[in-house]
C-alpha cells in the first residue's frame, strides 16, 4: 500500500500513533543533537565570518517551543480526538495551527543563521553534519505540520461542520 493510500485509509488513532512515533519521537532525538553540533561549531569557528552565531540559542528556543506544542497535542488534543470529542477539539486545533505557523517562521529563521545551509568551502565535518541534519529536521518538521494540518485536522474539521 502506498503511503498516500495508507494516509487516506488510516483511522484518526492510527494517524496519531504515526505522528507520535515518526515525528514527535524523532524531533525529541534530533534537537538535542542539533544543539550540541551548533554549540560546537559556534565554539570552534566563532571567529569565522560565516559562522552561524546564535544558531544554538535559536535551536534551544525551537526545542522548548516544539516540546510545549507536542505536549499539548499529546495531553489534550490527541486524547480528545481519540475519544471522539471532535466538536471540542476545534479550539485546540486552531491553537495548534497558529503554533504551526510559528514553527514555520522559526524554520525560516534557520535560513538566516545558516545562510540557507550554504556551507563555506573550508567547513569542517561537524559543520557539514550540522547543516545536513538541519536539512533533515526541516524536512521532517514540514512533513509533520503538513500531515496534521492537511490530513488529521482537516478530517476533524469535516466532522464538526
Amino acid at each position: 500500500m502506498s503511503p498516500q493510500t495508507w494516509l487516506e485509509k488510516a483511522s484518526e488513532e492510527e494517524l496519531i500513533e504515526h505522528i507520535l512515533n515518526r515525528y514527535h519521537d524523532t524531533h525529541r532525538d534530533q534537537l538535542p543533537e542539533l544543539i550540541r553540533l551548533a554549540q560546537r561549531v559556534e565554539r570552534v569557528h566563532g571567529s569565522h565570518p560565516e559562522c552561524p552565531s546564535g544558531l544554538s540559542a535559536h535551536l534551544e528556543t525551537m526545542q522548548a517551543e516544539l516540546e510545549s506544542h507536542m505536549a499539548k497535542e499529546e495531553q489534550i488534543l490527541f486524547p480528545m480526538i481519540v475519544r471522539g470529542i471532535s466538536g471540542m477539539a476545534r479550539g485546540p486545533i486552531s491553537v495548534m495551527r497558529a503554533e504551526h505557523e510559528d514553527h514555520g517562521s522559526a524554520l525560516a529563521r534557520l535560513d538566516t543563521y545558516t545562510n540557507h545551509l550554504d556551507l563555506p568551502e573550508d567547513a569542517c565535518n561537524t559543520w557539514r553534519k550540522l547543516y545536513e541534519q538541519i536539512a533533515t529536521f526541516r524536512e521532517d518538521l514540514n512533513a509533520h505540520i503538513a500531515l496534521e494540518n492537511s490530513v488529521l485536522f482537516t478530517r476533524i474539521d469535516g466532522l464538526t461542520t
